[in-house]
């Protein structure tokens, strides 16, 4: 019998779906060497104290980057894509949260909404502590 999963509209096979995307900041200078590292989750994948960012899988993942992960890379020269780790410093986050706030100004998908909203919280958060963001994926 033919698979034809494929074949409903709206249907995404994933690579893994239990693999999980974080994009984090540390809270304070003296972790954020761990960033850069991906070591800032307990072993059951949570964020540790002194860090602040959140998670989601490969469903949302692919929404991010059709919605703004894509124009983050064009714009600022990053390349945010699965299963890779990224950085953006903090003299490029100006330039992320316009980007983001165009993206949530322009967006009709309400879970992109949401997690932009987030993710523009924490770039501002960024800001304030000249901190890198993390996409660690």
């Amino acid at each position: 019998m033919a698979d034809n999963n494929n074949k409903i509209p709206g249907y995404v096979e994933y690579l893994n779906p239990k693999h999980r995307y974080y994009i984090v900041i540390a809270l304070n200078k003296d972790l954020e060497n761990n960033i850069y590292d991906c070591h800032f989750f307990d072993d059951n994948g949570d964020i540790k104290d002194g860090y602040q960012g959140f998670w989601f899988d490969e469903r949302i993942f692919l929404l991010m980057e059709k919605y703004l992960f894509n124009f983050i890379d064009a714009e600022c020269g990053l390349l945010i894509n699965m299963y890779e780790e990224e950085y953006a410093e903090p003299d490029i986050l100006p330039q992320i949260l316009e980007i983001t706030n165009r993206t949530i100004n322009n967006c009709d998908n309400e879970e992109v909404l949401k997690l932009a909203k987030e993710f523009r919280s924490l770039v501002e958060k960024a800001i304030e502590l000249k901190a890198v963001v993390g996409f660690c994926f």
